[in-house]
């Protein structure tokens, strides 16, 4: 019987992959196919790493439209999601929870009967009329049971989910089933859970508010994809906020707009060649023409704001190839 082992590997650069995928859906899958997906999958644990179909279909020496084709096949299958910002590969070591049955519509007795039997349920309509400022309806204490009864949360992870919709100014309860079928999806059953979900709630609202601002985006939300960029920027590639705005004044001054992607290309080439503080894009200019570059108070990047010439930036990147041209 043969046997298989990676040869003087002793501590061997690796990713996750989940023993679901040769399993279950590996089998019945195109070699192509297979291939394109470890390739997006080495994408997704790759910090800076960036690629469209024409580029993935280049290295691996197939056509575009096969790598089009393989993502179309593994969406199918539900394992790869288009967020149309790019495409989100799902974690397959986490079993697919059974579907739940559908809400229940309580009777007025036996919402009474609730009451008068369970403490808890008790304490949670009472502490849930304080929370919204307000004495509930029928319907509003139907659905808040809803969220003990149906969804299984704990009475206690229920009061938080509220206060979090309060601290929002949603003191709807159509709004808090949202949260509340939102937290039971994701597991979010316990005081510990819900604490850290608050907690990365709150350290991505205070994220994506300070880029809004930077990048001028009002009137609505950062999609997820925008997100994982700007967590992918600061987070894995240790950039300077100066030098991300940057990047978004160079994108402006290119194509009219902000555009993630075209913004994600021009930071790659940064990292790539060890650019991550506005110092590290002023060092190599010359003196004459040396940009002041200020972070922190005030706008960054001011020069260029005034004048909106990115030549200095052009050229210092074409420098850089030329430097690692040899």
């Amino acid at each position: 019987m043969k046997t298989y082992t990676i040869a003087n590997a002793p501590m061997p650069v690796t990713l996750p992959l989940a023993t679901a995928f040769i399993d279950k859906y590996m089998p019945g899958a195109n070699p192509t196919y297979v291939m394109v997906y470890l390739y997006g999958l080495r994408l997704c644990y790759s910090a800076g790493a960036d690629a469209d179909n024409k580029k993935i279909a280049a290295d691996l020496d197939i056509l575009e439209t096969d790598v089009c084709k393989a993502f179309k096949y593994w969406e199918s299958l539900g394992i790869v999601k288009d967020t149309g910002n790019g495409l989100e590969f799902m974690d397959l070591t986490i079993d697919t929870p059974e579907p739940k049955p559908q809400k229940p519509r309580y009777k007025s007795s036996e919402i009474a009967r609730m009451i008068n039997e369970n403490t808890d349920v008790k304490h949670l309509i009472k502490h849930a009329e304080d929370i919204f400022g307000n004495t509930l309806s029928a319907n509003e204490t139907a659905t808040l049971l809803s969220f003990y009864d149906w969804l299984g949360l704990p009475v206690e992870v229920i009061l938080m989910l509220l206060e979090h919709c309060a601290s929002l100014h949603k003191t709807s309860m159509r709004y808090a089933e949202k949260i509340a079928v939102a937290w039971s999806n994701d597991g979010i059953d316990t005081i510990e859970k819900a604490k850290e979900h608050l907690k990365y709630f709150e350290k991505r609202e205070k994220l994506s508010r300070s880029f809004k601002k930077l990048f001028g985006i009002v009137g609505r939300n950062l999609s997820d994809a925008e997100y994982a960029h700007i967590i992918q920027w600061t987070e894995n590639m240790k950039m300077e906020t100066a030098v991300i705005k940057a990047a978004y004044e160079k994108t402006v001054s290119k194509v009219g707009g902000i555009s993630f992607p075209y913004m994600n290309g021009i930071l790659q080439s940064w990292y790539n060649q060890g650019i991550t503080k506005a110092a590290d894009i002023a060092k190599d200019m010359p003196s004459e023409k040396k940009q002041i570059l200020r972070s922190g108070k005030g706008s960054s990047f001011t020069s260029y704001e005034q004048t909106g010439n990115y030549d200095y930036l052009d050229e210092y990147e074409r420098k850089a190839l030329e430097r690692r041209m040899g």
